[in-house]
C-alpha cells in the first residue's frame, strides 16, 4: 500500500467522499448508502486508507455503536481485498458484485430493526454500486475535463438525486433550496441557458418526490429562467433576481407551505455568498464546458440537435400554457356581498348583542331583525362608515346600545373594506403572472418553431464563398453554409490575425450577388473566433428626436426609445406621461423600458401592451401614460403603428401626408387594453414623424401640421424635427404649456 501523501488533492480526495457519504447515510435513519460509494472509489483505485477514513468517519456522527462497528467491519474487511488487487495490477471487473454484497452484509446482520428493509436496501445498494462507478469516474478521475458520456450523464443525474435526498433529510427543505439556488445561480455563467433550466429541473426532482409536490418543477426553473435574463448584465442582478425570486414563491404565491420570515434568510445567503465569488473563476469555468463541447459537428447532428432543442422548447412552453390555464382555471371563489353582509350582522349580534343585558328579552322579541341589520350593513358598506342618521327608527327606538352597535358596525366595514382591497390586488397580481406565463409561452412557442425547421446544407454556396475567400487571400479554418426559403446563413471560423470584416463583407457580397453583412461574432480563445452572416437589408433609416419640457417644469415627462430587433427591424418607442414633472418622468420610463425589454425578449405585442396596462394600473398612484410605437420590418418593407391614448402621427412620402390615427385611452386607465394598431407598407424615401400632445396642442389641428410639413423640403429627419420644434415653441411664445417631443424616421436605401 502506497503512503499517502498529505497534499491539497489528496485532502480533497478524503474531504470530498466523506461529504458524499455524510449525505448518503442521511437518506434514512438506518441508512448505509454510503457503501456504494466507497466501493465506487475503491473500484477506481483509490488509496483504501483514505477511502476508508472518508467512509466511515461519517457514521462516528451518529453515535450508533451497531452502525460504527459495521462500517468498521465492511472497511477491515474490504480495504485489504482492494489493497490486494492494486498489488497484483488485476482488474476488479465483474468481482464488484459479489464484492458489493459482502460489503453490505455488516450492516444487514447486525442492525436487527428491520431486516426486511435492511435487506431491500443492501439490494440497491448493489445496483447503486454500478451507478457510482461512473458518476465517481467523471468527478474524481475525469474531473469534468472531458466531455461526458450519454450513460454517464444518467448516472450522474441519479447521483446528484440520491444525494439530494440525503441532503434534504439532514438539512432541510430550506437547506436544500439553498444550495439550489445557489448551483442555478453559478450554472447560469458556466453553462449555456438550456443546461442551466436542465439543471435546475434536475434538482427539482429530490425535493418534489420527498413533499409529493410538483410546485419545485415550476419554481426551480423559473427562477433559473429569470436569473439567465439577468445574467446578462451583471453578478448582482442574478443575485437580485435569485432574491426576489425566492420571496415571490415564498411570500406571494406561498408554494412551499408555511412562512416563516426566519426562511428569507434562506434564499438570501446563497446569492451573497455568490457574489463574492470571483468572475474569473467562473470564466474559466465556462471556458472548460466550452471546449468539451465538439468543435467540428457534422452537418447532420447540428440539425439534429436544433430538432432536440424544439422539442424541449415546446415541452417548457406547455408548462407555461399549463400554469397559465391553472390561474385562470383556479380562481378562488368569494362570497357574494349579500353573504357578506349576513355574516357581519351575526358577528355583530355575537360581539355586541349577546353581551347585553337585554339579550334575552330582545331574542324572545326575535330582535334584532337580521334583514334590518344586513340592510344597515350595506348602508355602511356604500358609505364608508355609518352614524345615527343611517338606523332606522325602528332600529332606534327598540335598541338600547346603538352606539355599541353603530361602533361595531363601522369596526367590521373598515376591516371589510381592507380585505375586498387586499383580494382586489391579489387579483391583479395573479392575473398579471397569467398574462406574463403565455408571453413567456409564445416565446418559446416561436422559438420551438425556428429551431423545428432544418436547415438545408448549400455545398455549392460553401464552393462558392469558399473560392472567393481563398482568391482574396482571405485563410479560414472552418464553412458552413445554410440555406432556407427565406434566407442564407453562412458560418466561418478563421484566425484572429485574419479578421478583416469589412474585406469578408465585401468578398461575400460579391461572390453570391447578395449584400452580406456579419451579425454575430463569438470568440472561440484567443486566436479563433466564429463570423456569421446573412442577407442585409437594402434600405437602412435615420433618425432625428427634438424636445423640450414644459415651461417652469424641472423635468419631462415625455421619454422615447430606440431598439434594434435584429439587422432589419427596429422599434421606436414615444410615451408621454400624464403631465408633467417627476412623476410623469417616472411612469414614462418605466412603461418605455418595460415594453423595450419585452419586446427584445421577443414576447408579442398584445402581451407586452396588456403586461404594461396591468402593471401601471395596479400601481399606488395614478399612473397613465400615452404611447407611440413604430416597428419596423426592412426586409419586408412594412411599419406597424400602435398608438394608445396618443396623438396622430404621419407618414410623409413624395405623393402624400397620411394621418395615423388612433382613439385609445392611456396606458394604465382601464384594465382592459384597446390599442389602435395599423400595418402600411414602406417605401423608398418614406418619412415617419411621431410628436406628443405638446406640439399637436400648440398647432392646434391636424390640419395645421399637414400645411406646415407640406412647406417642408429637408430631407433630414434632425432638421424636420427642429424646425417643427421651433415652429411650435413661437405658437406658444417661447413657454410651452406641456412637455414637447418629436421623432423622425427617414428610409432610404443604402449606399453601394
Amino acid at each position: 500500500m502506497k503512503k499517502i501523501k498529505f497534499t491539497y488533492l489528496s485532502a480533497i480526495k478524503i474531504i470530498v467522499p466523506a461529504v458524499f457519504c455524510y449525505l448518503l447515510n442521511g437518506i434514512s435513519s438506518r441508512s448505509f448508502l454510503s457503501v456504494p460509494l466507497f466501493l465506487s472509489v475503491l473500484y477506481l483505485g483509490f488509496n483504501p486508507l483514505s477511502s476508508a477514513i472518508s467512509f466511515v468517519a461519517p457514521f462516528l456522527l451518529t453515535l450508533s455503536v451497531k452502525k460504527i462497528f459495521s462500517a468498521v467491519v465492511t472497511a477491515i474487511v474490504i480495504c485489504p481485498i482492494f489493497a490486494l488487487i492494486r498489488k497484483n495490477k488485476t482488474q476488479v471487473g465483474a468481482k464488484i458484485i459479489p464484492l458489493s454484497i459482502f460489503a453490505v452484509l455488516p450492516f444487514i446482520l447486525l442492525q436487527q430493526e428491520s431486516m426486511i428493509e435492511n435487506a431491500v436496501q443492501g439490494g440497491l445498494s448493489v445496483l447503486l454500486t454500478l451507478v457510482f462507478i461512473s458518476s465517481s469516474r467523471v468527478i474524481f478521475i475525469k474531473n469534468f475535463k472531458y466531455k461526458c458520456a450519454t450513460e454517464e450523464i444518467i448516472c450522474l443525474a441519479i447521483f446528484s438525486f440520491v444525494l439530494g435526498l440525503g441532503l434534504i433529510n439532514e438539512w432541510g427543505y430550506n437547506g436544500y433550496l439553498s444550495v439550489a439556488i445557489f448551483i442555478i445561480l453559478c450554472s447560469s455563467l458556466i453553462f449555456s441557458s438550456g443546461t442551466c433550466v436542465a439543471v435546475s429541473i434536475i434538482l427539482a426532482f429530490a425535493p418534489s418526490l420527498l413533499s409529493l409536490s410538483t410546485v419545485y418543477f415550476a419554481s426551480f426553473p423559473l427562477t433559473a429562467l429569470a436569473v439567465l435574463l439577468s445574467a446578462k448584465k451583471s453578478k448582482f442582478a442574478s443575485s437580485i433576481t435569485a432574491i426576489l425570486s425566492h420571496l415571490v414563491f415564498l411570500i406571494a404565491f406561498n408554494f412551499y407551505g408555511t412562512f416563516y420570515y426566519t426562511d428569507v434568510l434562506y434564499g438570501v445567503i446563497p446569492p451573497c455568498l455568490f457574489l463574492f465569488l470571483p468572475s474569473k473563476l467562473f470564466e474559466t469555468l465556462k471556458k472548460k464546458t466550452i471546449s468539451l463541447s465538439e468543435t467540428n459537428l457534422s452537418k447532420y447532428a447540428v440539425n439534429r440537435t436544433r430538432l432536440s432543442l424544439s422539442q424541449k422548447l415546446y415541452e417548457l412552453a406547455g408548462v407555461f400554457n399549463q400554469m397559465k390555464k391553472g390561474f385562470e382555471t383556479l380562481k378562488k371563489e368569494t362570497c357574494s356581498g349579500e353573504e357578506i353582509f349576513y355574516k357581519m350582522a351575526d358577528e355583530v349580534v355575537m360581539n355586541v348583542c349577546e353581551s347585553c343585558p337585554s339579550f334575552e328579552a330582545c331574542k324572545s322579541k326575535r330582535l334584532p331583525d337580521h334583514e334590518e341589520l344586513k340592510n344597515i350593513i350595506s348602508v355602511g358598506a356604500a358609505k364608508g362608515r355609518i352614524s345615527l342618521i343611517d338606523l332606522t327608527k325602528k332600529f332606534v327606538s327598540e335598541c338600547g346600545y346603538v352606539n355599541s352597535v353603530i361602533f361595531e358596525v363601522n369596526s367590521l366595514i373598515t376591516k371589510y373594506r381592507e380585505k375586498v382591497k387586499q383580494s382586489e390586488e391579489i387579483a391583479s397580481g395573479k392575473e398579471l403572472i397569467t398574462m406574463q406565463s403565455g408571453g413567456v409561452a409564445t416565446v418559446l412557442k416561436n422559438l420551438a418553431l425556428d429551431f423545428s425547421k432544418s436547415l438545408a446544407i448549400s455545398d455549392s454556396i460553401e464552393k462558392t464563398v469558399s473560392d472567393a475567400l481563398k482568391k482574396n487571400g482571405i485563410i479560414f479554418k472552418e464553412i458552413m453554409a445554410f440555406e432556407n426559403d427565406f434566407s442564407t446563413e453562412i458560418n466561418l471560423t478563421l484566425g484572429v490575425e485574419e479578421l478583416n470584416i469589412s474585406k469578408i463583407e465585401s468578398v461575400i457580397s460579391s461572390a453570391l450577388n447578395l449584400k452580406m453583412s456579419v451579425v454575430l461574432r463569438t470568440s472561440l480563445s484567443l486566436t479563433t473566433c466564429t463570423l456569421t452572416l446573412r442577407p442585409a437589408p437594402v434600405l437602412d433609416a435615420a433618425f432625428g428626436l427634438s424636445s423640450t419640457k414644459k415651461f417652469g417644469s424641472e423635468k419631462s415627462g415625455d421619454t422615447h426609445s430606440l431598439v434594434k430587433i435584429d439587422e432589419g427591424k427596429f422599434m421606436v418607442c414615444l410615451s408621454d406621461g400624464m403631465g408633467s414633472g417627476d412623476m410623469a418622468n417616472r411612469t414614462s420610463e418605466t412603461a418605455i423600458s418595460l415594453i423595450e425589454s419585452f419586446y427584445k425578449a421577443g414576447i408579442d405585442g398584445d402581451s407586452v401592451l396588456g403586461i404594461v396596462n396591468k402593471i401601471l394600473a395596479i400601481g399606488t398612484d395614478e399612473s397613465f401614460s400615452a404611447m407611440d410605437i413604430l416597428s419596423v420590418n426592412l426586409f419586408n418593407l412594412t411599419c406597424n403603428f400602435i398608438k394608445i391614448g396618443s396623438p396622430s402621427s404621419y407618414l410623409i412620402t413624395e405623393q402624400s401626408i397620411q394621418i395615423i390615427d388612433g382613439n385609445s385611452l392611456p396606458l394604465g386607465i382601464l384594465d382592459e387594453l384597446k390599442p389602435t394598431s395599423l400595418s402600411i407598407p414602406l417605401t423608398e424615401g418614406a418619412t415617419v414623424l411621431m410628436i406628443t400632445d405638446g406640439i399637436s396642442d400648440a398647432f392646434g389641428s391636424s390640419t395645421d401640421i399637414i400645411n406646415y410639413l407640406k412647406n417642408l423640403r429637408s430631407l433630414n429627419p434632425q432638421k424636420l424635427t427642429d424646425d417643427l420644434l421651433d415652429y411650435a415653441l413661437k405658437q406658444e411664445n417661447g413657454h410651452p404649456r406641456d412637455d414637447m417631443t418629436a421623432v423622425c424616421v427617414r428610409i432610404f436605401k443604402k449606399a453601394s
